[in-house]
């Protein structure tokens, strides 16, 4: 098959990108606004609202020559992202995301019928291409790219060592990729192609879309449905349900001869359940339907064949339990959710309808409580049988023939309404909260979780994508302890911080910004330092391989000269008083010589963390006191210092300042992250099209 090439696609996808983004600014009816004025709605907002603006973040932020990425610095709205090697953001899943995103644009041409969607939909056709193409291999896709040469920063940096990052060649070559793709990948991207196809793509972007399919679909199928990566070898996660091919049974179990042994199957026949094909089986289906060539439906066949009398020991039923509860894997149940509703909708047999209606069913009898808008309406698609809209935007679905239904549409269509705008990653902490009832039973990773379902609005955000997230999940993103926080000798814009994780920071403006400084360490976690007395950046650090010291304020490091002894290193002791003027600078036991706080507001002013991890504050030397927190996100303090810039303390919400005791601004010492928004409109244009979200909501 030779790649389909149409004359208007090819001039946009080689425009720079400036010029593309300010084209897909006007397709989109948005020139008349600048960037900057770009504001966020409130969480009250419509669901319409919130759209239309997650949208147009999402072009800013998140997007890279039409490949979506999920987590990204946190910056102002109207800001545009370069994503290069020096702040790339996260791709490692960059073609999960894209390729469901690009399902939802799907909805969102078939709900409006509005021709600048496909137009924003073919760039994220050519991002998936790229996807291919950079790889050098045909079929292969990367897990995503970054632009630029050299290490990529928090992946090849500092110390670090991810072998997955590669260089592009020739017409990539300014590329830098990441490999090892899993069966997640493909999946998604087949998927976002299935509906894409099906509800919105224009003749020239079928062809397009075949052509891409047809190759990734020959690298499986030539592989033994297998990934191979350019080294080779299978990808970690890259088998992608099983070969019917006898001759391969020896190979399988080889492969899962460590699972057949502990579930006591090490000596039966290979005899795989259909289940174990679930990833594999819609690929076929979806690869038949776009590209209409026989061998695909021929393949889907055989595994049916060989394999759909097997017993079916994956299938997780069985009545609901809060210990079955606690085990559930969200990110297991949306990828199954991604293959089956394609499954569904391309299978006519009645017999075979039934068992993938049955998976289906299973997951959602534990699901249907929690409000995943995205499970949720493909569940009311698919059960009990599956039906399209008599137009999109008109339901056919009959919720009083599946248990819950209503209550679980209804809750799906809550969770768009209470989807927070805010998508950076902050600190919460439930579980300081009494009121909410907990499961008895921890969940896989061993941490409490909730009985119910907490609100969306109310628990931590998933790092990527909302309906793959634990939705009984109580605390998340919370921010490590400062073990230390000292100022050099001379310089009080210049001062270093220590948290809990080793990690050194410093500032030379007053804390404004921030750089972590362990990049010369190696590796090595700091676990006390100090600065000198005598000289602006030296600072003398223990850490877990020996005592260094760094000349240049923490660029470089080496190991402390023999006969060189740095002062001692201080003790925290945060549940003591300590005060603003004329007391140990950092409030701790073993320093060097005081140095005077520049704000005579907090003269008189005593602090330190008391019972219950409440920061207290005193203005008679001790003999009462206070709780100091307000304004903080999560009232819970675990360390108190005194700088020249003022009182300086916090706890997992993070770090803060004060400059008069009384009103606190938070210091952002750690770099912030947030996500996009693929996730909610991905659900809320698959619920228009379906009309369970009306297009005034």
């Amino acid at each position: 098959m030779q790649p389909p090439t149409t004359r208007h696609w090819a001039v946009t996808s080689r425009l720079p990108s400036p010029y593309l983004s300010l084209l897909l600014t006007l397709f989109l009816g948005m020139g008349a606004v600048g960037r900057a004025e770009l504001r966020p709605p409130s969480d009250t907002a419509s669901m319409r609202e919130k759209a239309r603006y997650f949208h147009r973040d999402l072009v800013d932020k998140h997007l890279l020559e039409g490949l979506y990425v999920s987590i990204v610095p946190s910056v102002p709205a109207g800001t545009k992202l370069p994503h290069t090697v020096n702040e790339p953001g996260n791709v490692i899943h960059a073609g999960v995301w894209t390729g469901r995103y690009l399902a939802g644009v799907g909805y969102w041409y078939a709900a409006t019928r509005d021709p600048s969607v496909r137009r924003h939909a073919q760039e994220l056709l050519q991002g998936l291409r790229q996807l291919q193409e950079v790889t050098g291999k045909p079929g292969l896709l990367a897990r995503g790219y970054v632009r630029g040469h050299g290490p990529v920063q928090d992946w090849e940096r500092s110390g670090a060592d991810s072998k997955e990052w590669h260089q592009g060649q020739e017409k990539y070559a300014d590329y830098r990729w990441y490999g090892d793709v899993s069966v997640d990948n493909l999946n998604a991207v087949l998927y976002g192609y299935a509906i894409y196809f099906d509800l919105a793509a224009t003749e020239s972007q079928k062809r397009f879309i075949a052509y891409d399919v047809d190759r990734l679909m020959n690298h499986l199928l030539a592989n033994h449905c297998r990934i191979i990566d350019v080294d080779g070898e299978v990808t970690q996660y890259g088998h992608v349900g099983i070969d019917p091919d006898p001759a391969r049974d020896e190979y399988y179990k080889k492969v899962y001869g460590a699972l057949l042994t502990r579930t006591g199957q090490q000596d039966q026949p290979w005899r795989p359940g259909l289940r174990s094909s679930l990833m594999l089986l819609p690929d076929l289906l979806i690869a038949d339907h776009i590209t209409g060539n026989p061998r695909y439906r021929a393949l889907y066949d055989t595994v049916i064949a060989r394999f759909r009398s097997n017993p079916d020991r994956l299938r997780n039923s069985g009545p609901f339990s809060l210990e079955r509860l606690a085990r559930v894997n969200h990110s297991s149940e949306g990828q199954s959710y991604e293959a089956l509703y394609n499954l569904i909708r391309y299978e006519r047999d009645p017999s075979l309808l039934s068992v993938y209606r049955g998976w289906v069913q299973d997951l959602w009898d534990m699901n249907w409580m929690e409000g995943n808008s995205l499970f949720s309406f493909m569940s009311a698609a698919l059960l009990p049988e599956y039906r399209a809209p008599k137009q999109p935007g008109v339901t056919t679905i009959a919720t009083e023939t599946t248990p819950h239904s209503e209550e679980g549409l209804r809750r799906a269509v809550e969770t768009l309404r209470h989807f927070p705008v805010d998508r950076v990653f902050r600190p919460v902490m439930n579980s300081r909260d009494t009121s909410i009832e907990r499961n008895s039973f921890a969940d896989r990773f061993g941490s409490k979780q909730s009985a119910h379902p907490l609100r969306i609005d109310r628990r931590p955000k998933d790092n990527e994508y909302e309906w793959k997230g634990n939705p009984y999940q109580l605390d998340g993103w919370l921010k490590p302890n400062l073990l230390s926080y000292q100022p050099s000798c001379d310089d009080p814009l210049v001062a270093w911080a220590l948290d809990g994780a080793g990690r050194l920071y410093r500032t030379l403006d007053s804390g404004v910004r921030w750089e972590e400084m362990n990049s010369g360490l190696m590796g090595a976690r700091v676990q006390a330092f100090v600065p000198s007395d005598r000289r602006t950046f030296v600072v003398y650090a223990r850490t877990d391989r020996g005592s260094v010291v760094t000349r240049d304020g923490g660029a470089s490091w080496r190991e402390l000269p023999t006969g060189e002894h740095p002062p001692a290193f201080p003790t925290p002791r945060f549940n003591t008083w300590v005060q603003p003027a004329g007391a140990p600078a950092t409030g701790v036991e073993g320093t060097r010589q005081a140095v005077a706080v520049s704000t005579s507001s907090l003269s008189g002013l005593s602090f330190r963390v008391g019972q219950n991890e409440q920061l207290e504050r005193s203005d008679d030397g001790g003999r009462t006191a206070a709780p100091a927190m307000t304004g903080w996100r999560l009232p819970i303090a675990h360390y108190v210092f005194t700088t020249p810039h003022g009182v300086i303390a916090g706890g997992p919400a993070g770090c803060y300042i004060t400059r008069d005791g009384r009103t606190w601004a938070e210091l952002h010492i750690w770099p912030e992250q947030e996500t996009g928004a693929a996730d909610f409109l991905h659900a809320y244009w698959m619920g228009r099209y379906y009309g369970f979200v009306k297009d005034t909501e």
